[in-house]
């Protein structure tokens, strides 16, 4: 080729550039990028490059690179995930799908990042350069495309080029390796059309010039005074090192020095200046989480038609002086529009409250606190929206803020039933869907009786939990029910909806969408609306609309089919799986790495292999499998965003269903199981997804997410062997372990089998453990002390004592029996004696042998902890001389004996629980001070007006703390039924019973001592007539003795509270 050819190429090049120079952004550039973060966040890398000739170097990234990097991250908390787009775009894919794919990424590293963290590497290749008539019209103006660059050189534009983006790097390969590259592999590395030398030229002499302070020599970070993003643009060089057996690819060598350490080094120094560590830098996040549901509100509350009644009802609540001293209530079935009212409630509030148009607010005015459950990252973590609440309301701040959940739902409850707090309104969208907290009541921050000031608006299902707890209380709140919605207000939000594209329904169009059911369901029509506007065929649109399936579950799943013949396919259906399968949802991270495994992602048809085998090898490959393609996931993330549950940054939270709704249908679509089915026990499918996230969360590093997932996981496919094995690990062991009562842990072991199987996998660890060199004597004892602890959590009295006698043993021996430590084992003693004289069903002289033990033992831990200071032993101290005061109590109701009369256990009892219930106050544990008075109640006269009192003030005070599902429930209802039964009121005293079996069932098992003892109390005759009476139709009040058979049924020895 001639001169005037080659001058022809250069002069259309720098053409192509002014052009691309035309495009650069002139507003000033970001010079902080320094972002203030609580809790994890996600990093996106986004790999640039042209293909072919680049496998060498993306095969280094993903395989070390990333890794290493990754493990940097994690411990700054922060998740990497990188974009590399060499796979994963179908060859079928149209031209503007695969542009949108490589740009629109690129747009979710900045929506993630601000600034994408950005990799673009370039030999002698060009890659696709796509014709002026290949760009669509719409791509090329919302990207500013500039004809004649390469997508590659399209990517870098937009990436990092026209904005100078300060976390770019880009390397530059040395060319001299190709001399020995064999001839039938060198196309594969050299761009054979003739402009592609004047086009890389001038890339790399335009990506010098716009990046100053370029290096021809290898970079090595900070370590040869180079400073990483002085060099963003370097040169490296590598050798031919032949080519790979198995993959028929070039392989090079020279790549770590050259090419991996600069990258390494670059990224780690951008990502540590943009999320720094440094404790010094104040962070606000409740700033950026109000901004974030602010966001919410304004996008819900924009379409609220034909709710103006309720509304109204809200408004006159807000507005009354003097209103009611507790929350309205806005109940709905799920889709219902629940959200889109609470939206509209907040956004009215806050702008009357600005205005000051809202009575009452005094000097300070009203504070409108808003929080919108589920749609914010961490916005289902209760204790983080209280936390924010008490910021807002400038009750505490960071160096003062509630060290658990405990202390700041009583600071918040205290705030709330204050007269003398700020006017705050306090509205909280979809309350039922808080993470279920573990040995707590998700209303313990909400007081019983509302301040004169405060006006709480709350949102949720009918007849959840919480629906319940508030229904249950002295003081009832408001109710109001959401209502269907009627016709004209469906066709108005119809007309709402698509006139925001420009689309509009005729007549009989909309007659024919709303003379479906399921069109007065908020929801369904939002979905329905949603299919009308992306369907492109306007001379169909009727038929489309009669084929929408008319139930909402029906047309979720007519909505995921679509997805998956447009979005992923399997991809897709497996996403909807797993995340269905997960306990609370799945990290984006992990669930890109179960996808990775495509060839063992989705479960066998009937020729295919076992699903046991499928799942077997998945597991076993995790380590060598790749995470799912970007591109891949790109299009199956599109596709199911907004039915997704924001998880912020990537990483901030996890990716889960928005709406329960979906879930369900989910269920129907892929597993087969219906709206009626209450479990998928034994359903093959179900089986096979729960099989495939045990295999891998039992390899997971991230303990907090193992322990979350993986006996979940296990107890669904019901295998026993691995879950003991799981359980019997010492970190998951403390991550279970409660010191109190360890729910979770023991309701696993009960799937196990009998907790007989517990204590031989527990005695045989303790034995493995003693017997581990290097162990230290301190640590096998804490581990003893912990599984005696366990042991008497189970009721198996007899197998704690040896264990807890080792405990002592070491103590006394190494540990020089030091005041903390036999204060703590004395008082654990104290407990398992305690917890053997309980299981008497009637209170007889028996007891003295197993409460002088109890006794003695609870003395001596009281002595101790008086010794003590801090508030760790003042609340032992309380503890113990609760349970103290009982034994006491129990041993003046058996008669006393020499040593101790029953009048001086009374009047010691009566002593020690007035000072527990101080302590309990002192230091603000609800829960504890109902227990505290429970046992109040039992030291008055049995059948006495203040026994009552008290059963019912600890029950109370039980729900606020725990709710209806806890240890010291059954102990309340027990006792409650006895004080009937006492007053010879059996009706009532059988209902009481029966709730104490049911409870008890639920919180032990079925077969706990406990358990056992509330069946036992139901099976007396007594209560067998009576429950055969009200099955047979029969009145409370009838008489229940019918012959003289049983007359002796009052005669026996008085039942033992407890």
């Amino acid at each position: 080729m001639g001169c005037g050819a080659s001058r022809s190429y250069e002069y259309e090049v720098s053409q192509i550039w002014d052009s691309a120079h035309k495009t650069i952004e002139r507003r000033p550039k970001k010079s902080n990028l320094v972002v203030k973060r609580l809790g994890w966040k996600t990093i996106r890398i986004f790999v640039s490059s042209t293909f072919k000739d680049f496998h060498a170097e993306r095969d280094v990234l993903i395989k070390e690179v990333f890794p290493d990097l990754r493990a940097w991250c994690e411990k700054r908390r922060l998740h990497l995930v990188e974009c590399d787009l060499r796979w994963g775009v179908p060859k079928d894919t149209t031209t503007e799908e695969t542009l949108r794919t490589c740009l629109g990424e690129i747009d979710r590293c900045y929506s993630d990042n601000i600034m994408p963290f950005f990799l673009n590497m370039t030999s002698e290749r060009c890659g696709w350069i796509p014709g002026g008539m290949e760009v669509p019209m719409s791509l090329a103006k919302e990207y500013r495309w500039v004809n004649g660059l390469s997508v590659t050189e399209m990517e870098i534009m937009h990436g990092a080029y026209r904005i100078d983006n300060p976390n770019c790097i880009f390397a530059i390969r040395d060319s001299s390796f190709l001399a020995d590259i064999p001839a039938d592999h060198k196309d594969d590395f050299v761009d054979c059309n003739p402009i592609a030398a004047h086009k890389l030229q001038m890339l790399k002499d335009m990506l010098k010039q716009r990046f100053p302070g370029a290096s021809n020599g290898n970079i090595q970070g900070a370590s040869n005074g180079i400073s990483p993003t002085d060099g963003r643009v370097f040169k490296y060089t590598c050798k031919f090192a032949g080519i790979d057996v198995d993959s028929g690819k070039v392989s090079l060598d020279g790549l770590d020095d050259s090419f991996k350490t600069p990258i390494f080094e670059f990224f780690k120094e951008r990502i540590a200046a943009q999320y720094p560590l440094d404790e010094n830098i104040k962070l606000n996040p409740y700033e950026t989480e109000k901004e974030e549901h602010e966001s919410f509100m304004k996008s819900r509350s924009q379409i609220v038609l034909g709710r103006n009644e309720m509304l109204q009802k809200i408004e006159d609540y807000v507005q009354e002086v003097g209103a009611a001293p507790t929350p309205v209530i806005l109940l709905g079935g799920p889709g219902s529009g629940k959200s889109s009212i609470m939206a509209r409630v907040a956004d009215v509030a806050v702008k009357r409250a600005v205005n000051n148009e809202i009575p009452g607010g005094g000097d300070q005015g009203w504070h409108v606190f808003y929080h919108f459950v589920g749609a914010v990252p961490g916005s289902t973590d209760v204790e983080k929206m209280l936390r924010r609440l008490l910021i807002e309301l400038k009750v505490v701040n960071e160096s003062i803020m509630p060290k658990d959940y405990e202390a700041a739902a009583q600071l918040t409850s205290g705030v709330l039933s204050n007269s003398n707090s700020r006017p705050t309104i306090v509205i909280i969208d979809a309350l039922n869907q808080f993470d279920e907290g573990k040995g707590y009541s998700p209303l313990r921050w909400l007081p019983r009786k509302l301040a004169p000031q405060i006006r709480c608006v709350f949102s949720m299902i009918n007849d959840t939990s919480p629906h319940r707890l508030l229904r249950e209380r002295a003081l009832k709140p408001n109710e109001i029910e959401v209502t269907p919605l009627d016709t004209n207000t469906r066709q108005e939000i119809v007309k709402e909806s698509l006139g925001q594209y420009q689309k509009r329904l005729d007549q009989q169009q909309m007659s024919s969408l709303l003379s479906k059911d399921s069109s007065q369901n908020p929801l369904w029509l939002a979905i329905a609306c949603e299919e009308l506007r992306v369907y492109g065929d306007f001379s169909t649109v009727t038929d489309k609309i009669n084929s929408l399936s008319d139930g909402l579950l029906d047309l979720l799943g007519q909505v995921l089919q679509r997805f998956e013949q447009e979005n992923g396919g399997n991809l897709l259906v497996a996403t909807m799986c797993l995340l269905e399968c997960s306990s609370h949802g799945l990290l984006e991270t992990e669930l890109l790495a179960i996808l990775g495994d495509e060839d063992n992602l989705m479960p066998p048809d009937e020729k295919g292999d076992s699903a046991e085998k499928g799942s077997k090898e998945s597991s076993e490959k995790k380590q060598e499998k790749r995470p799912l393609a970007a591109a891949k996931w790109a299009a199956v993330y599109r596709a199911l965003r907004t039915f997704l549950r924001p998880f912020g940054d990537s990483g901030a939270g996890r990716l889960d269903f928005y709406h329960r709704s979906l879930s369900k249908a989910v269920r129907q679509k892929y597993f087969g199981l219906q709206a009626g089915d209450g479990t998928d026990e034994g359903n093959p499918l179900c089986m096979w997804w729960h099989t495939k996230l045990a295999d891998f969360f039992e390899h997971e590093q991230n303990l907090d997410r193992k322990v979350e997932e993986y006996p979940y996981q296990l107890v669904k496919i019901g295998d026993q062997d691995r879950l003991a094995r799981c359980l019997i690990e010492w970190p998951v062991f403390d991550r279970l372990f409660e010191d109190d009562y360890s729910t979770e842990l023991l309701a696993y072991w009960r799937k196990v089998g009998e907790y007989s199987k517990m204590h031989d996998c527990y005695k045989n660890s303790l034995q493995a453990l003693s017997e581990t060199l290097g162990i230290s004597k301190e640590e096998i004892a804490l581990r003893h002390e912990n599984i005696g602890k366990i042991m008497v959590q189970a009721g198996l009295y007899q197998e704690a004592k040896p264990i807890i006698d080792v405990a002592i043993e070491i103590e006394q021996e190494h540990g020089g029996s030091r005041p903390e430590r036999m204060a703590e084992l004395t008082g654990l003693y104290g407990e398992l004696y305690d917890e053997i004289a309980k299981m008497h069903d009637f209170i007889t002289r028996e007891q003295i042998k197993d409460l002088k033990p109890a006794i003695e033992f609870n003395r001596k831990s009281v002595k101790i902890r008086e010794t003590l200071e801090g508030g760790k032993h003042k609340f032992k101290r309380g503890d113990t001389l609760m349970r103290l005061s009982f034994n006491l109590n129990t041993w003046m109701e058996c008669g006393g004996d020499n040593n101790l009369s029953a009048d001086e256990a009374k009047e010691e009892s009566e002593q020690y629980i007035e000072t527990a219930i101080e302590i309990f106050r002192e230091i603000g544990d609800l829960g504890k001070e109902a227990e505290a008075s429970m046992t109040k109640a039992i030291l008055y006269e049995r059948g006495s007006d203040e026994q009552l009192e008290y059963y019912l003030l600890s029950r109370d005070q039980c729900q606020q703390a725990y709710g209806d599902s806890c240890k010291l429930m059954t102990r309340i209802i027990s006792n409650t039924g006895i004080y009937f039964e006492d007053k010879n009121d059996y009706y009532t005293a059988y209902e009481y019973f029966v709730k104490w079996y049911e409870v008890s069932k639920e919180v032990f098992g079925e077969n706990h001592p406990k358990t056992k003892s509330a069946k036992s109390c139901l099976s007396e005759p007594r209560y067998q007539r009576i429950r055969q009476s009200m099955e047979n139709g029969g009145q409370r009040g009838q008489p229940i003795v019918q012959d003289d058979d049983f007359q002796d049924d009052d005669d026996d020895d008085d039942d033992d509270e407890y």
